[in-house]
């Protein structure tokens, strides 16, 4: 099999895997099982109607949003083991090999890819985005949960979840408030916000490849971060001609010439498969020979 049949079937199983709860579709209930103790390493709605596992990003805020913040995380009952053990789960595969999660297990990249099949008339955003998702990492997933709480000593909020979270919105958010059909439901200016950062992500997947791994995802971020020093990494070799077809092919456009260990780099293999030299590869060993 190609690189990329091998990629599209691991996303596929993992989609299918991670939303086996086809009866939640039906009925508009939450699965509650055991499995929702364990995270998928991808992008993923805890809310989604057929979800049986839990989003890291999600889980990580919960832990933090513990009732009274650094107190109480650090009292002998908290939850300071599982948060590291969330944490050292969650970082494995960046550890590993970057953000290779994010092309070959995410959902929402599964998602985003299908949604550029479409390739309206392309757009080219300014680099300086893709900072964006650093801040969102730093702010709403972990300074927010943590520190802001509404009364002291009380639990904090998901915010990353609660007011940025497309996946969220898309898989569940609007099926809920379909199938909820206003009877208990109440959507306000929260629910408005968070559906127009999800239409927007939507619309500019059709101009833009995967507009959210690019500049929003903090998931992504904390991979990228831990993929500049992974076990697995992108080398190039003397045999690069600089034709850039490696940036033509790459959906995070990116030159990976420039920076083997580039944080954006989501480790798909396209480059890998493209480039005319057979100048690229994913090995142990690092940079350029």
């Amino acid at each position: 099999m190609t690189r990329g049949t091998v990629r599209l079937l691991s996303q596929a199983v993992s989609a299918v895997a991670a939303n086996i709860h086809l009866a939640g579709w039906l009925d508009g209930t939450l699965y509650r099982g055991p499995a929702k103790a364990f995270c998928i390493p991808g992008l993923h709605c805890y809310s989604c109607p057929s979800a049986v596992l839990a989003c890291p990003v999600g889980t990580i805020q919960n832990l933090l949003a513990t009732p009274g913040g650094l107190a109480g995380l650090s009292s002998p009952a908290s939850g300071l083991w599982t948060l590291a053990g969330v944490a050292g789960f969650v970082m494995l595969p960046g550890f590993l090999a970057g953000r290779i999660a994010c092309s070959h297990i995410c959902p929402f990249g599964l998602f985003q890819d299908i949604l550029h099949l479409v390739r309206l008339p392309p757009l080219d955003p300014p680099d300086s985005l893709r900072r964006a998702k650093y801040a969102l990492l730093a702010v709403f997933v972990l300074l927010l949960p943590l520190l802001l709480r509404t009364e002291p000593g009380g639990g904090g909020d998901p915010w990353f979840c609660k007011a940025v979270c497309p996946a969220g919105t898309v898989w569940a958010g609007w099926p809920l408030v379909l199938f909820d059909a206003g009877r208990t439901l109440r959507t306000g200016f929260l629910f408005a916000w968070k559906s127009a950062v999800a239409a927007a992500v939507v619309a500019l997947s059709t101009s833009v490849s995967r507009p959210f791994c690019r500049y929003l995802c903090p998931l992504g971020a904390a991979w990228g971060l831990a993929g500049r020093g992974s076990v697995f990494s992108m080398r190039v070799s003397g045999a690069c001609t600089g034709c850039g077809t490696c940036r033509r092919v790459c959906p995070m456009g990116i030159e990976i010439r420039f920076d083997p260990s580039s944080a954006e780099c989501i480790r798909c293999g396209r480059c890998i498969g493209a480039c005319p030299a057979g100048a690229l590869s994913h090995s142990a060993r690092r940079g350029r020979s």
